[in-house]
Order: structure tokens, then sequence, then C-alpha cells
């Protein structure tokens, strides 16, 4: 199996998000009419509540240190075989034990007063956990492999399968048991698709050796992506639980919606994320340049990130007018435009904590991820008895801001001033989309305010010549005026 380019994966990815959220659309009329707001906020604190279960068996990131040096020796072409049946061996183990502790936590969620017709959720949610871990497994295969396209394709086929389902059920059960049936089945498609490429999958026991011979190894290397990982669900897990407690569970269903909202936004700079961590990874094995190949992304996806938190804050007061959000559900979309502008700032932070970690400096990452999460925590803690749900929105713009400006004080090589530059520009036009939009500014001033943004990328030409030259012919006419022709 031969890699893919780098940029096919960025599009696959992001037509696969940009797929979900043309289904999402649809989904969002159906639930926000049939589907009340208590009732889908107990569906999340459920879900929230067996996340937090997840938190105890963890891989310690040992499964992503052995991919990572599986991808070196890929770009060596060297064989990895072994690697991947250490991976599907740990994933086995810790799958088996997740599925068994839900089952025993059910008298947990009762006392944690979820109603008991939710509580058939777990079982079906079980299902789904097996399902996404074998998924996940040959989703790894694909990335060592730098088949990045195929990926994102199999997510693609997950969104076609289940959204239009999940609206199908919707209709039919009026329940969200519809929502978490979906999501399995989808599963289950992509799960197929995958196996009809890999064909086969390793036998587990061969992968024993590897654990046992390079434990100490993975376990220093992995363990620092792990727990940056582990962190960052501890934070959403206990806000979202710190919400359930303090606000109800109308208030849950409100946060999920937004953050659904900010997915939409952010799903393009998740998908440049991934592309990321395996173009670095291959770079570092046939030692190339990782200093220019951060700036490129950076700046890349802080344009991207801007541009559509802008059309996203354009486009959400007309959720209500078309019909698309209904009821109570409307009380989210000005929460949602607030935290659109909180993209441009994720961006740098997400490729700036891979970065560290792909360079044997993952430390680093998880100290500025736990000072950033520890900051959000407690600007909700301290600042909800006088906000609301405000306090939320306070809490991840701080959280992020934290992080970056950690990494930026910490490290000269972060300071450069295209990037920077691209940031605080960028950033702020978006922010004052959101903030004017939620004043009642809208449409005029986001239409004045998106069109001078374009100008400014346009006299700025941020995009990386190295993009450029990467994406299809159609992209390239859109791509070109926002690009630096090289001289010479």
């Amino acid at each position: 199996m031969s890699s893919e380019s780098p940029v096919s994966g960025v599009i696959a990815g992001y037509l696969a998000s940009a797929v979900n959220y043309a289904f999402a659309v649809i989904y969002v009329i159906v639930l926000t009419k049939l589907i009340p707001l208590t009732q889908y906020g107990y569906y999340n604190s459920l879900l929230a509540m067996m996340g937090i279960f997840s938190l105890f068996f963890p891989t310690l990131g040992i499964d992503v240190a052995i991919a990572r040096e599986a991808a070196m020796l890929h770009a060596r072409n060297m064989p990895f075989e072994e690697h991947m049946a250490a991976i599907l061996l740990i994933t086995i183990i810790l799958t088996t034990a997740y599925s068994l502790t839900l089952l025993l936590a059910i008298p947990l969620y009762i006392i944690s007063k979820i109603p008991s017709y939710y509580l058939g959720i777990v079982y079906i949610y079980i299902a789904w956990i097996i399902t996404q871990a074998l998924t996940g497994v040959l989703s790894t295969y694909l990335w060592i492999m730098g088949r990045l396209r195929s990926q994102g394709i199999g997510n693609m086929l997950y969104g076609l399968v289940f959204r239009p389902l999940e609206v199908a059920l919707l209709v039919i059960m009026h329940s969200v048991y519809a929502i978490i049936i979906s999501v399995l089945i989808g599963q289950l498609t992509t799960l197929l698709y995958y196996m009809s490429i890999i064909k086969r999958l390793p036998n587990p026991l061969k992968g024993l050796a590897l654990i046992r011979s390079g434990f100490k190894r993975y376990l220093n290397m992995g363990f620092q992506n792990w727990i940056i990982g582990y962190i960052g669900s501890i934070g959403g897990y206990a806000l979202t639980y710190l919400m359930y407690l303090s606000l109800g569970p109308e208030y849950v269903a409100i946060y999920n919606l937004t953050t659904y909202m900010l997915g939409a936004v952010t799903a393009l700079t998740g998908s440049v994320n991934n592309v990321f961590s395996s173009k670095l990874s291959h770079v570092i094995g046939a030692g190339g340049n990782t200093k220019a190949l951060i700036k490129d992304y950076t700046i890349s996806a802080i344009v991207i990130g801007g541009l559509l938190s802008q059309l996203a804050t354009l486009a959400a007061p007309l959720l209500p007018i078309l019909g698309i959000v209904h009821g109570d559900y409307v009380r989210a979309i000005p929460y949602g435009m607030l935290l659109f502008a909180s993209a441009v700032i994720s961006a740098p932070v997400g490729i700036y904590t891979i970065y560290y970690w792909v360079l044997g400096r993952g430390w680093h990452s998880v100290k500025v991820s736990a000072l950033g999460i520890t900051v959000g925590l407690l600007t909700f803690i301290t600042t909800v008895k006088y906000l609301g749900f405000y306090s939320v929105i306070l809490s991840s713009y701080l959280s992020s801001v934290t992080s970056l400006i950690t990494f930026i004080i910490s490290d000269a090589h972060l300071r450069d001033r295209d990037v920077l530059f691209n940031l605080l520009v960028i950033g702020m036009l978006a922010s004052a989309s959101s903030a004017i939009t939620v004043m009642r500014g809208w449409p005029i001033s986001q239409i004045i305010l998106l069109m001078d943004t374009l100008a400014v990328i346009y006299i700025m030409k941020p995009i990386p010549q190295s993009v450029m030259n990467q994406l299809p012919r159609f992209l390239k006419f859109m791509v070109k005026p926002f690009t630096a022709v090289l001289s010479g």
C-alpha cells in the first residue's frame, strides 16, 4: 500500500466532516423539534459519566508511541507488522476491561439520578466501544502507511450512513436511543470499509514480545501523548458534570449543541492536525526540515480557521429563521457564535502540542495542556455563580489563550513573526465578527468584516507555497491569490 498525498488527506478528512455536517442540518431540525431539551441533557450527562470511567483504562500512550515508531519504519521501507499486532493486543485487553466496568457501574448511574429509561443506552454504548476500538486499530494502520485519504473516506462513509439513519430513527422513535443506535451502525460501516482495504488483522499475540522488550521505551515516549489526551478528557468530562450539577441537564444540552456548532469550524483544523502528525513522523524518519513544516501548517490552519469562523458567524442567525433550530435549543446560538473565534486560537495550540510530542519533548506539551485545563476549570468554578452559562465561554477562551501564550513564551522558535501577525490580525477580525453579531449587528457588519478579512489575506498572501504545490488543480485556482509567488 503506497502513501497518499498529505493534502488529499486533509481534503478527505474535511470532506468527511463536511458530509457529516451537511446531514447534521437535517438532524438538528429533527432533534430540536422532536426531542425535549431535558431528555437530550440526560443523554449527554450519561455519556459524560461513562466517559469518565474510560479514564481508568488508559493505554498510557504505549499504542501511540508504537504507531509513531511504525510510521518512521515505514518511511525507511522497513517492516512494522509486529507493531500492529502489539497495538491490537493492547486494544483488546483494555476494551474488554472497560466494557465490563460499564456494566458493573449501572448502580452508580441510578445514584446520580439518571432515569432508568436511559440505562439501555449503556448496552448499545458498549457495542459501539468494541466496534470503535477495532476501527481505531485499522485507522492507525492507514495512518502509519500514510493512507490518509483512505482514512478520510472511511470517516465520510460513517457520516453518510450514520446521519441519514439517525434522522430516520429520530422521526420513528422520538427518542435519544436513535442517536446511539445510528452511531453504532455508522461505526460498523467504517469498520467494514477499512477491513476491505487491509484484508486481515495480525495475530495480536505476535505483538507481545515487542511490548515486553520495548515497554519502558514506549512508555517514556507514549505516556506524554497519553497524558495530554487524558488531561483534556478529564477537563471536558469534569466541565460537563459540573454543569450538570450547577446548571442542570438543560444547560448540558445547550453546551453540547454549542460545541457541535463549533465543530463545524474546527473540523478542518482537526483534519490538518491528523495529517500533520503523520507527515511530521515521516519527515523525522527521513531527516527532513521540521521547522518549515510546522510554520506552513500553523499559518494555513490560522487562516482557514479565521475564515470558517466568520462564515459560521454569518450563517448562525439563519438557523432559527430557516427552521433548522427550534424551541429552547435556540438559546445555544448566541453562545455558539461567541465561541467561533476560539478556533483561531486553538489551531496553533493543537499543532504545537503535536509538534513537541513527535519531537520527543512531549512533557512540555503535557505541562502546557495541564495549565490550560486548570485555568479553564477554575474560571468556570469561580464565575458560574455570577455569569451562568457565559462562564463556559470565558473558561474556553482563557484555557486556549493560556496554552498559546505559554507555548510562545517558552520557545523562541514559536515566536515566528509571520505566524504571530496572522494570528493577531485574523483573530481580531474573527472575534469582532462574533461579538458584533451577538450585539445585534447582523448581517451587514459580518459581511463587511468578512470582506475585510479576505482583503487582508490577499495583501498578506500568507498561504505557503509548499501547500499550494500539493493542492489539486481546482483548488489551486482558489488559493493562488492568497499565496506569495516565489522569486527565481
